[in-house]
């Protein structure tokens, strides 16, 4: 291979296997807690900041991120934080049973394992996940969800990714998972400026801290992972896989040619099992 080629699946290997490598740092001093309470305090907090057109945010999350209760996954757990992230928005909407506790990262290899597709070497494996497993993961608990991808070297569908943030947020309002390949996010919102910009509130579970987040962390910027960072900024990979929980796929093939997708459709029966054919 020329030093100027660009071999992405030995890259995604590369990152891989170093993630592994880099676990055991940052170890704990506490059994770390997710944090509630973060989707109204960003809200207000660009509401004072930005001449905003408009925001529109997902309704009440916990925030999960690395090593919280005490498994310790720093380097290959962030998509599993990010399903925790959705789980915990779907309990407090009444969408899975509030008795029903969010899942850590070996409940979600066990319940994976169990389908077709996938088999027990996941259990207690550092197996990386992406949003159609995480899509997967979530029908087995009867909730319906959306996942595809995005070509964002078009600017067509850039456009595309923007204007269905803007919609699912004005009325599913679940956080979104976005995945560049390399790293899983929690996208909880959107806003758009007066003079034109695009944002959107990025719950990044890559944080290495020693001690729970409090509020008031997040109130003094300690963690700049997390927070609102305008579209161009985020989302600079060029092919993003996306799931949008309790959206409906849609019925048409969504291959078309110019790299842009359909949005699907809202599940008008809000959390209840769909089957879908």
């Amino acid at each position: 291979m020329n030093n100027g080629d660009y071999d992405e699946e030995t890259a995604l290997k590369a990152a891989i296997d170093a993630s592994l490598k880099t676990e055991d740092q940052f170890k704990p001093k506490e059994t770390l807690k997710p944090l509630g309470g973060m989707v109204e305090l960003y809200k207000k907090r660009l509401t004072r900041g930005l001449d905003t057109s408009s925001i529109l945010v997902a309704t009440d999350t916990d925030f999960w991120y690395y090593n919280c209760n005490d498994e310790i996954d720093r380097g290959w757990g962030c998509t599993y934080r990010v399903i925790q992230t959705i789980f915990s928005n779907l309990k407090k909407r009444g969408c899975i049973g509030e008795n029903e506790p969010v899942p850590t990262l070996r409940n979600i290899q066990q319940a994976l394992s169990e389908l077709p597709g996938y088999d027990r070497s996941i259990i207690g494996s550092k197996k990386w996940l992406e949003p159609p497993d995480s899509n997967r993961f979530f029908r087995a608990y009867g909730v319906i969800g959306y996942d595809t991808k995005y070509n964002l070297g078009d600017e067509r569908v850039k456009q595309k990714l923007a204007d269905d943030l803007r919609n699912h947020f004005s009325t599913i309002r679940t956080p979104v998972m976005v995945d560049d390949k390399y790293k899983t996010f929690g996208v909880l919102g959107v806003a758009d400026s007066k003079s034109g910009e695009n944002y959107v509130l990025i719950f990044d579970p890559h944080v290495h801290v020693t001690e729970s987040l409090t509020l008031a962390d997040i109130k003094s910027n300690k963690i700049d992972r997390v927070g609102w960072k305008t579209f161009k900024e985020h989302f600079k990979s060029k092919t993003w896989m996306v799931l949008f929980p309790l959206r409906v796929p849609p019925s048409v093939d969504e291959s078309a040619a110019n790299g842009t997708l359909e949005s699907g459709g809202i599940c008008t029966k809000g959390c209840l099992p769909c089957v879908i054919s």
